[in-house]
């Protein structure tokens, strides 16, 4: 039996959550969940900063993070400094 304090933070699937781009590569975007998880996305063109609305797809795992996809860009970062 589990008790108040320990609760995990995790989200389940579908959930919906505030994140952040933290980076990117050529298959998606690095970002960092409003809990403080890290995430991924199969989404491109954001630059880091911005911040979005996600549902979450797949739960994290031992080697892998946890896996999202972008509902609305809240705001986007400027790419130029």
């Amino acid at each position: 039996m589990w008790s108040v304090e320990e609760v995990d933070d995790n989200f389940n699937i579908r959930d919906g959550v505030y994140g952040v781009v933290t980076g990117g590569c050529g298959k998606g975007l690095f970002l960092t969940l409003e809990n403080g998880q890290e995430a991924f996305s199969h989404f491109g063109g954001l630059a880091p900063g911005s911040e979005v609305l996600c549902s979450v797809i797949k739960k994290a795992n031992e080697h892998w993070r946890v896996l999202v996809s972008i509902d609305s860009v809240l705001k986007t970062a400027s790419a130029v400094a």
